[in-house]
């Protein structure tokens, strides 16, 4: 498929102290036999059962945790995998239900489910894979426990579907969403009840200070936004009157319209040439009257836009194929801002979020940090209709870009935020240093150590 126009270039991140990127692993079959753990249905070439409370990763970026005990499978959907956790819950696809408890999400569930508990030490981001095969669709969730004033609210209900017809062909794919977490929060990560397991692979957790934290948006199809020079030649009005500033953007103009995806403005909207990102030259200034952090449902395109203080943009999306979106934004360092996905016709056209990405910088950890541009992946189905809005925080939100790639595209399937980590949880240089396969430092003297297995310098051994 033809490549389109994207107006950012490739960018360098500013680090302080660069962190290593974290890797969840999941123990292999070995490993749990080695545990003591439990086979699944009687034996361990199908798996094994992950104790309650396990721990798969706790270090000095973040800590993830089993709640109760989850099956975990070496048959895989996907054929580049050989285990994967066993996701569900008693959530619906593509619900906007509050989740008040822990314990409402595991009501009435059918089979021994995964719900894992994030709770990041750091500001940064997640990407996580999974795969449902091709039994009709299918949301992974991902809640925050403390957002929203201690409401909670999710931060991405990421719901993936093949159509017969127009996926025709297809192996089942890894689908890998990044969303943005706070540190300090607590986050539950559930997969839908969908009369089976959902296939969980991995998750990787990247902090701002990390140099691989600063990724763009590509795809197949990527939105330009127009240069000031062809908003000149179009005759559109220059903002606050003079092109220096940038200028405005006309009320239902289209951005792309493709055989992919079409995006289009709504009302008119500034577009500004200062940019929090130097690396940037052009964005469109987003916001809406949405809160932060909401979870407010959006019964119509005018409530996005009613008190709104500036002309912000708010974006139609509208897929002509099943696939994913990746946007790059930034609000700078002024304390916490959302990007929404709005679906308006999924959860039974009651609608629910598929994303409200929420960053914030602190000003002690994120200290020394230039601003940095955000990049969200989330899935889109084809045939229905998104907003895509930023939250009301007093001053506009940089919107630099968007890309669209197709399931059919050879490279829908990479593992963003996945590759490029390091291959054992804790590895680092080689020093001596001795971690737990969950990431706990005990030392550097293996003669001390109880029976079990360990890491040292990136590679696992087992202490007798």
């Amino acid at each position: 498929m033809k490549k389109l126009f994207f107006t950012a270039a490739i960018l360098a991140a500013s680090v302080v102290g660069a962190n290593a990127d974290t890797k969840m692993p999941i123990p292999t079959v070995e490993e749990a036999q080695q545990q003591g753990w439990e086979a699944l249905w009687g034996d361990y070439q199908y798996g094994y059962v992950m104790p309650e409370n396990y721990v798969l990763v706790d270090n000095e970026e973040v800590k993830v945790s089993l709640n109760k005990a989850a099956n975990v499978a070496t048959t895989c959907q996907v054929k580049d995998y050989d285990i994967n956790l066993q996701m569900g819950s008693a959530w619906n696809r593509e619900s906007n239900d509050a989740v008040w408890t822990l314990e409402s999400v595991y009501a009435g569930m059918k089979q021994p489910y995964a719900v894992l508990t994030l709770e990041p030490k750091m500001n940064g981001k997640i990407s996580f894979t999974y795969c449902r095969g091709k039994n009709s669709n299918t949301t992974v969730f991902v809640w925050d426990t403390m957002g929203n004033n201690d409401l909670g609210s999710f931060i991405t209900a990421n719901s993936t579907f093949f159509d017969e017809t127009a996926d025709a062909g297809l192996d089942p794919l890894a689908h890998t969403v990044t969303v943005n977490v706070r540190m300090g929060h607590k986050y539950y990560i559930f997969g839908a009840e969908t009369g089976a397991n959902t296939d969980f692979y991995g998750l990787t957790f990247v902090p701002y200070s990390s140099e691989n934290y600063v990724t763009t948006a590509t795809g197949t199809t990527e939105m330009k936004i127009p240069t000031v020079e062809e908003a000149q030649a179009n005759g559109w009005e220059a903002l606050w009157g003079d092109y220096q500033y940038g200028y405005v953007m006309p009320e239902n103009y289209v951005l792309v319209d493709n055989e992919e995806v079409k995006v289009s403005l709504n009302k008119a909207a500034n577009v500004a040439t200062t940019c929090q990102v130097k690396d940037y030259g052009i964005n469109l200034q987003m916001g809406s009257a949405w809160n932060r952090e909401s979870n407010d449902a959006v019964w119509t395109l005018e409530s996005v836009y009613a008190g709104m203080k500036q002309p912000y943009a708010v974006l139609t999306l509208e897929p002509k194929m099943n696939g994913k979106i990746s946007f790059t934004y930034c609000r700078g360092k002024n304390s916490n801002t959302t990007m929404f996905v709005w679906d308006t016709m999924g959860n039974n056209d009651l609608g629910y979020f598929v994303t409200a990405n929420s960053t914030f910088f602190d000003e002690t950890a994120d200290a020394g940090l230039d601003p940095l541009p955000h990049t969200v992946t989330v899935n889109v189905r084809m045939g229905h209709k998104y907003y895509i809005f930023g939250a009301e925080t007093g001053a506009n939100t940089d919107f630099y870009g968007l890309a669209f790639t197709p399931y059919s595209d050879a490279n829908y399937g990479g593992s963003t935020g996945i590759e490029n980590v390091v291959t054992d949880t804790m590895a680092k240089p080689a020093d001596g240093r001795i971690y737990t396969i969950d990431g706990r430092y005990v030392g550097k003297d293996k003669n001390a150590l109880g029976k079990g297995l360990y890491i040292m310098d990136g590679k696992k051994f087992v202490a007798e």
